[in-house]
């Protein structure tokens, strides 16, 4: 698979330097809380500072992408899991990025992708544990992904927002076995009102589900949150204030297959204070 997606790569780069038409494009993702569980422990109680971008370019103005990639997690923590970076190269269509939509229901669908990723891990905490758990250091993954908001960009006051991403994607090791050769779905809505001057509540649900019945990879929390994005709908477009969001939320935990065997492990909610930032999603 790895052969193939470099092979891709390779093959749209040329055809791209031949049409000499390469567009960049950066899109990064950081998301600094305060956890009280982090559906982890119930004493967890740390800071959790989760990462992730693409940065890449667009091919001669069609629906592929091909970008350098990461999603990266640190905590004050010394768990490797918490402590982690995994990086490497991508490939995306975009089936619908030339649909028109009509209304709400399908305006999400030039958001809509199909991707493949090649990527490697290291850990910047308790390395050594990794290497001793015999974890695999590579992944190859491919799926489909979907990240879309509504009524949030020059919003209508009087009616509710909302935000989607979503991903289902298959892995050949999920960094956790060699043979994990699996499906995993996540699920993440938000649906809220305006209440004014950028102060937005909301309710939210977090879904994780795979064939494995490891329960990390098999839960969901929900609850409420609220937000306060003070620059939405003042600053530039190329601001990088513009989806600031400081945010509070208070969530239930369920456990969709098995529980933890070690009951410290098994949490039943979660409070999580903490800064988001987007740029270029």
């Amino acid at each position: 698979m790895k052969r193939l997606l470099v092979g891709i790569v390779a093959g749209l780069i040329f055809i791209s330097s031949a049409t000499a038409s390469i567009k960049p494009f950066a899109e990064i993702w950081n998301n600094l809380a305060y956890y009280s569980t982090n559906i982890e422990q119930n004493d967890f109680a740390s800071l959790l500072l989760r990462y992730e971008g693409k940065v890449g370019i667009n091919l001669a103005d069609s629906p592929f992408d091909l970008y350098a990639t990461y999603y990266g997690t640190a905590a004050q923590t010394s768990d490797y899991w918490d402590n982690s970076l995994f990086s490497g190269l991508g490939f995306r269509f975009r089936p619908f990025y030339n649909n028109k939509p009509s209304d709400w229901t399908n305006e999400w669908l030039p958001d809509f992708k199909v991707f493949a990723e090649s990527l490697s891990a290291s850990y910047q905490k308790n390395a050594g544990a990794a290497e001793a758990a015999g974890l695999p250091k590579n992944d190859t993954r491919y799926g489909f992904e979907l990240w879309h908001v509504w009524n949030l960009d020059k919003p209508n006051q009087n009616d509710y927002w909302g935000e989607l991403w979503t991903n289902l994607a298959f892995r050949t090791t999920s960094f956790t076995a060699t043979d994990f050769n699996d499906w995993i779905f996540y699920f993440q809505p938000k649906l809220g009102r305006h209440l004014g001057r950028g102060i937005e509540p909301y309710v939210k649900a977090d879904l994780t589900f795979c064939n494995k019945n490891n329960y990390w990879q098999n839960v969901a929390d929900y609850g409420i949150g609220i937000r306060f994005e003070p620059w939405r709908n003042t600053a530039s477009d190329d601001s990088i204030l513009k989806k600031l969001k400081l945010f509070a939320e208070v969530l239930a935990v369920s456990y969709l297959k098995d529980k933890p065997t070690d009951p410290q492990k098994t949490v039943s909610a979660d409070i999580r204070l903490g800064i988001d930032l987007s740029i270029g999603r």
